[in-house]
C-alpha cells in the first residue's frame, strides 16, 4: 500500500512525512508485514499504558512524538474494556503534518477537528504541530511525563536532528518513566531506502544513541525477511551458548499456524539484530 502523502516540499530540512492508511487496511484486506507490524505496535503501547498505570496506581501523563492519527489511543479506546480516565490523565502529541488534526474516515466526526471527537476527549489531549528539525524543544515541563512513545518517526529525518529531540524527551520524562521507540533497522533491511525514508539507523548505532538517556529494558524484532530469519536461526543452532530464538520444532508450529505475512511479524520477535524493524522498550535513567 502506498502512503497517503509523500514528501512535503515545505519541510525546511528535507524531512519526509508519510502516513500509512491503517484505517482502510482492514477493509481492503491489505495485511502485509508493514501494516500488521504497525497494528501490533499500537496494541502493545495500549497494553503498556494499562500495565504502567496499574503499576503506578494512577493514570498516566503520556507523550507521543510523531502522533499521526493517534492509533495507540484509538486501539486503547476501542479494544480494551476499561475506564480510560483510570489509564491516561493527559496526552500530548506532536507531529509535523497538520493533517493529523482531522478525524479519520470510519469514525464519528469523520473529516472534522480531531479535538472535537468524543472518543479523543477521554484522554485530555493536546496536539502541537512541530517540525523537530527546526525546533527540537517540547512545550512540556521538566519531569512531567510517565510514558513516551514514538513509532516509525526517526527514519523520516536526517540523523543529525535526532539526538537533540531525544535529549528533550529525556528532559520531560519523570525518573524511571517508560519509553517505547520503533524504527527500521538498516542492518536487516534492504540497502536502498524507501522513498519516504531519509536515514535508517543500524542496530548498534541506535542502541548507543538511546543509551545516552535510557536504560534498555527490551528490544524485539517486529518483522523480518525470511532469508534473514533462516540465517539467524542457523547461527542460533551453531552457537555454543543457550538457544535464544525459535527451535526448528517451534518454528514449524508457527508455519502451521500463520500465513507468510503474519509469520514475518511473529517470527521476528527473537531476532532484532536481523529484523527489518525493531521495537525498543526503555526506562529513563
Amino acid at each position: 500500500m502506498s502512503s497517503i502523502r509523500k514528501k512535503l516540499l515545505v519541510n525546511e530540512n528535507d524531512s519526509k512525512n508519510t502516513r500509512m492508511d491503517i484505517a482502510s487496511a482492514g477493509v481492503l484486506a491489505n495485511w502485509r508485514p508493514d501494516e500488521i507490524a504497525h497494528m501490533s505496535r499500537f496494541d502493545k503501547i495500549a497494553s503498556m499504558c494499562i500495565e504502567e498505570s496499574r503499576k503506578l496506581g494512577r493514570p498516566l501523563d503520556t507523550f507521543e512524538v510523531g502522533c499521526g492519527e493517534c492509533w495507540a489511543l484509538r486501539n486503547l479506546y476501542k479494544a480494551y474494556v476499561i475506564k480510560k480516565s483510570d489509564v491516561i490523565r493527559s496526552f500530548y502529541g506532536t507531529d509535523i503534518d497538520p493533517a493529523c488534526e482531522k478525524e479519520l474516515p470510519y469514525w464519528s466526526n469523520a473529516g472534522g477537528n480531531l479535538m472535537d471527537s468524543t472518543w479523543f476527549k477521554n484522554f485530555n489531549p493536546q496536539i502541537v504541530i512541530q517540525d523537530l528539525t527546526v525546533d527540537p524543544v517540547f512545550k512540556l515541563e521538566d519531569e512531567s511525563i510517565d510514558f513516551f512513545w514514538s513509532t516509525e518517526v526517526i527514519e523520516h529525518m536526517g540523523r543529525e536532528f535526532i539526538p537533540a529531540w531525544l535529549d528533550d524527551v529525556a528532559r520531560v520524562m519523570r525518573p524511571n518513566a517508560l519509553g517505547f521507540v520503533s524504527t527500521p533497522n538498516h542492518d536487516g533491511s534492504n540497502d536502498k531506502l524507501p522513498e519516504d525514508h531519509v536515514y535508517e539507523w543500524g542496530f548498534q548505532e541506535l542502541k548507543e544513541e538511546l543509551e545516552r538517556n535510557f536504560d534498555i529494558v527490551a528490544v524485539t524484532g517486529t518483522f523480518i525477511q525470511l532469508p534473514n530469519l533462516k540465517k539467524a536461526m542457523k547461527k542460533d543452532a551453531e552457537s555454543e551458548h543457550e538457544w535464544v530464538g525459535w527451535t526448528p520444532k517451534q518454528f514449524n508450529v508457527l508455519e502451521n499456524r500463520y500465513g507468510k505475512q503474519f509469520l514475518r511479524v511473529v517470527a521476528a520477535t527473537f531476532y532484532p539484530e536481523y529484523a527489518n524493524n525493531c521495537s525498543w522498550v526503555l526506562r529513563k535513567k
